[in-house]
């Protein structure tokens, strides 16, 4: 896994835990943003019943691969309407990032809760605030699998609010010889005031910010309000 050191078990355990601990009848949950369903793929041994939301194709088409017998739905994690609400939401590996302004924020974290049912739990998983951000540092990861090998090398920069991470991939495989990509991702430095602010006018109360799994990102944890 080119994302050193991430043990997509244990973070998914621990979710599970963190939900049950604060709603112990928790039996469905809905990943937003779930990539190649990575998470999905151990949600689905602590839930009754657990889907996906991705919006790149290639993902969603991986994750259904992967997950089979799940519904994995194509959509923006900003603007998306399902059939049902779920015991917990889950939006993990900071994908909040990748919405481009506050009120892009403020409108996925109501489309979030909106899939809630009531006493659900939302966890969040979000990218740096503008005082954690550093400029600058190259960052590099490498795997192996077979007869492949991966090296990645990211160096990243700011602009205003925006950071922007470009991504340099050298793939050598024996037999075809190396390949060179990049890819550029590009997200929104909100603070934890903006944050809150998003998931409290969502209707969800008992905030949280707990401790994450790596770098300075915490998780946010939140609940639905019951009805009366």
């Amino acid at each position: 896994m080119i994302a050193a050191g991430k043990n997509y078990q244990r973070e998914a355990d621990d979710i599970a835990a963190l939900i049950r601990q604060r709603q112990p009848t928790a039996d469905s949950l809905l990943d937003v943003a779930c990539g190649t369903g990575l998470h999905l793929s151990h949600f689905r041994n602590s839930f009754a019943h657990v889907e996906g939301l991705e919006l790149a194709d290639p993902m969603r088409k991986a994750a259904i691969t992967r997950l089979a017998g799940i519904t994995v739905h194509a959509g923006d994690m900003s603007d998306f309407r399902l059939t049902r609400t779920f015991s917990a939401v889950t939006c993990l590996f900071s994908a909040i990032g990748y919405t481009r302004s506050v009120d892009e924020l403020n409108q996925t974290i109501a489309c979030l809760a909106a899939h809630l049912e009531p006493g659900g739990v939302l966890v969040l998983e979000p990218w740096f605030t503008p005082n954690q951000w550093i400029s600058g540092p190259v960052d590099t990861g490498t795997a192996a699998d077979g007869q492949r090998h991966v090296t990645r090398m990211c160096v990243s920069q700011q602009t205003g609010t925006t950071s922007t991470m470009t991504m340099h991939y050298l793939l050598g495989d024996t037999g075809t010889g190396i390949r060179h990509w990049t890819e550029e991702h590009t997200l929104t430095l909100f603070t934890d005031e903006q944050y809150l602010h998003a998931i409290q006018q969502a209707g969800l109360s008992d905030v949280e910010w707990l401790p994450g799994w790596r770098d300075q990102r915490p998780r946010i944890a939140a609940i639905k309000h019951r009805p009366g």
